[in-house]
This record gives C-alpha cells, sequence and structure tokens, in this order.
C-alpha cells in the first residue's frame, strides 16, 4: 500500500508559517498596547502622589510648580490616549489577520482530515477485496 500523501501539503505549511507570523506580530501589538496602559497607570499614580504632596501646601512658588507639572501630565496623558488609540485600533487589525491566517489553516487542515478519512475507506475496501481475493482462490483450489 502506498502511504497518504496530501496534495496540499506545501500549502498548508506555508499558511502555518504565516499563521505563526500573524500571531507573533498580533502579540507585539498586544504588548505595545499593555505597554502604553502601564505608562497611563505610572502617569496616574505620578499624579496622585503630586496632589498629595501638594496638599495643604501655603507656598506658592511651590503650588505654581506643582500646577505646571500637572499641566504636563496632563499633556502626558492626552499623548498616551492617543497612542493607545492607534495601538487598539492596529492590535484589532492584527487579530483579523491572525483570526483570516487561522481559517485558512483550519480549512486546508479539514481538507486533509477529509482526504485522509477517504483514503483510509478506500485501503480498507482494497484489504477486503485482497481477503476475499485469497479467500476465493483457497476455496476454488478446494473444489
Amino acid at each position: 500500500m502506498k502511504p497518504f500523501v496530501f496534495e496540499l501539503e506545501d500549502v498548508l505549511s506555508l499558511r502555518k508559517f504565516e499563521q505563526d507570523q500573524a500571531q507573533i506580530e498580533l502579540g507585539k501589538a498586544v504588548s505595545e498596547e499593555t505597554r502604553i496602559q502601564n505608562d497611563l497607570n505610572t502617569l496616574a499614580m505620578q499624579n496622585v502622589a503630586a496632589k498629595k504632596e501638594l496638599k495643604g501646601s501655603t507656598d506658592f512658588f511651590q503650588i505654581t510648580q506643582g500646577q505646571q507639572y500637572f499641566s504636563f501630565l496632563k499633556l502626558q496623558q492626552e499623548s498616551l490616549l492617543e497612542d493607545l488609540a492607534q495601538a487598539k485600533i492596529l492590535t484589532d487589525a492584527k487579530r483579523e489577520i491572525f483570526k483570516k491566517a487561522m481559517q485558512k489553516v483550519q480549512s486546508l487542515e479539514k481538507l486533509k482530515e477529509e482526504q485522509k478519512k477517504i483514503y483510509a475507506k478506500e485501503e480498507d475496501k482494497e484489504n477486503e477485496d485482497i481477503v476475499d481475493e485469497v479467500m476465493s482462490a483457497k476455496i476454488s483450489r478446494k473444489c
């Protein structure tokens, strides 16, 4: 019996490679999104710490510097929020690419499994035919 050969094995390998690449790109995008979110969290903690430090202060110079610092933090936050929005868009696009790559791989793997089942049935049928021929030959020799 000849072994099972899937004619589209090279295409399946290529699709799996594309899926792996898409997964890596998605991971990078998610990582960048997480980094930006962590930066936003750090800014929020700095804002809270600065407010605590400034609370109850009566020094005009210190209050002025605090207000400038809060303005700086607000600008940083706005910039990071814009970056986060862009990162989310990029992540969604990468996620869609990965999803499509997965679907292509799954469809080829499903086709491969179906062909493998058909091959197994044909092989079983062929084996049954051989057994039948052997049995018929034995019976005809006895007669």
